[in-house]
């Protein structure tokens, strides 16, 4: 039996404003591959269209010889998934059809009754669940999925969540070659020299801001084992050389024995590995010196907003000054802070704005979003009971990609989408004019150099000459990030 996992997304509507986003590796598709490689006779093949450079028509004939398909599915990228798979079931009517992701959670029966071509949904953690469908368990007993029964949705109890996730692991081998992947365009220029891959340690996070879309983890945090971990570290290393590691955990540090225990024993192995995790405002500094002592050289996190009001607003469970204090914390050990804001919260006003921008200055890079509105967040259910919201919208066209929390989509939103996206670059050259010094190490002293002129020039245009740069966009991005 063949079984092709596929990333659908074929480089459609990029934004180019994120100037942080980057192409890294499905690693959803990477758990489920090995999980059902591993554990069946299954041939598994993940497709990534970007990096591997297929087109649809060229992904499709490669479908030829399959059985099963199995296709991720998320909020901003979800047209691009239905759309797919209609082609899929169109052109091979005997293919099994299987969509997962975060976005298949909450709107599962909707989505199967507005989409006959997808077979089977899978909700929450999918390694058991896919391989129950491989080894073609009766449905009605798979944990974790919705399909369809003749003109009937049937939705199965949920799988509980695995206690021990040390057998769920990736085989990079499975994906593109690793330098087909960006590398961390937020870290300083010195470190996208290294050989880099991207993973991830942990499931969940215990916390739960009102915007978050991680609700299907329940607020359960789990880990690898810190020895199974740095025996990963020490595999990548030998088979891939590995010299930079980006994790992409909602929270590396959640469990501050657990990340002790894995920082004495990977300082054992004497591996000379550099990286970068995700930590939270508040957190302890022993645990940010025993990072930096094994190679932790940055580390990012979700500040959010400058200000009290706002923070209590999305219950983000920080203050401003826990923010500011680790800050200090982190630059005290040389760790380079990349803080991420969101703007247009809910009742924000310039005001709570005007408090984030004044962090600004204290970081080493950033990176600012437009609040994007997912489905059943506690966030997406205060504007449902508002009736501002309704799950009709995920499938209008017109709302197709991102669903920004803005004046045009919102009557309670403040700012309309052009004023956020000024605000975000004005944010950005703010940074440029008070923070030069990080602008030469992070993009290098000829690629500092123009974007430092661009903050000057383009500025008082609010924006015109960086929309027109944006254009060339590949070009751009070739020059800033080389």
């Amino acid at each position: 039996m063949k079984l092709y996992l596929i990333n659908p997304y074929f480089g459609q509507g990029e934004d180019i404003r994120t100037e942080g986003a980057t192409h890294s590796q499905p690693l959803g598709l990477g758990f489920l591959a090995t999980y059902v490689r591993d554990h069946s006779p299954t041939e598994v093949e993940i497709i990534d269209p970007v990096p591997q450079g297929l087109t649809e028509e060229e992904v499709l004939n490669k479908l030829k010889d399959s059985q099963i398909v199995g296709l991720s599915c998320f909020a901003d990228t979800r047209f691009y998934c239905f759309e797919f798979a209609k082609k899929v079931k169109k052109k091979y009517p005997h293919i099994l059809l299987v969509v997962g992701g975060a976005f298949t959670y909450e709107l599962d029966k909707i989505i199967l009754k507005k989409f006959p071509h997808v077979d089977i949904l899978v909700r929450g953690e999918g390694e058991e669940t896919l391989l129950d469908i491989v080894n073609d368990k009766p449905r009605s007993k798979i944990l974790g999925i919705t399909y369809r029964q003749g003109r009937r949705v049937v939705r199965n109890g949920l799988r509980p969540f695995a206690k021990n996730i040390d057998k769920y692991y990736i085989d990079y081998s499975l994906f593109p070659p690793l330098d087909k992947y960006e590398k961390d365009l937020e870290a300083p220029a010195e470190y996208r020299k290294l050989k880099t891959i991207s993973t991830i340690s942990s499931r969940g996070c215990p916390f739960q801001c009102t915007y978050c879309a991680n609700s299907h983890w329940q607020r359960l945090w789990r880990a690898t084992s810190p020895q199974e971990l740095v025996n990963r570290i020490k595999g990548w290393v030998t088979d891939f050389n590995v010299e930079y590691i980006r994790f992409y955990d909602d929270l590396f540090t959640a469990n501050k024995k657990w990340v002790l225990e894995f920082c004495r024993i990977l300082k054992q192995t004497n591996l000379n590995i550099k990286f970068r995790v995700l930590v939270r405002a508040g957190t302890d500094i022993d645990v940010l010196k025993a990072l930096k002592d094994v190679g932790c050289v940055a580390v990012g996190f979700g500040i959010e907003s400058g200000s009290d009001k706002m923070l209590k607003r999305i219950n983000k469970m920080i203050t401003r000054e826990q923010i500011i204090n680790t800050i200090k914390l982190c630059h005290k050990l040389e760790l380079w802070v990349v803080g991420a804001f969101i703007v247009s919260l809910p009742e924000e006003t310039i005001e709570d704005y005007n408090q984030s921008l004044s962090l600004i200055p204290l970081l080493d890079t950033f990176q600012t979003n437009i609040q994007i509105v997912f489905p059943y967040t506690p966030f997406y259910l205060e504007l449902k009971k508002n009736k501002e919201i309704d799950d009709s919208i995920w499938f209008q066209k017109r709302h197709e990609g991102r669903l920004l929390y803005t004046k045009e989509n919102f009557k309670s939103a403040n700012f309309s989408e052009k004023e956020l996206n000024w605000l975000a670059l004005y944010t950005q050259y703010y940074h440029f004019l008070r923070r030069p010094d990080k602008v030469f190490e992070k993009y290098g002293p000829l690629p500092g150099a123009i974007m430092l002129i661009i903050a000057i020039i383009d500025t008082p245009l609010k924006g015109k000459l960086f929309n027109f740069i944006f254009k060339f966009r590949n070009l751009w991005r070739k020059i800033i990030y080389k």
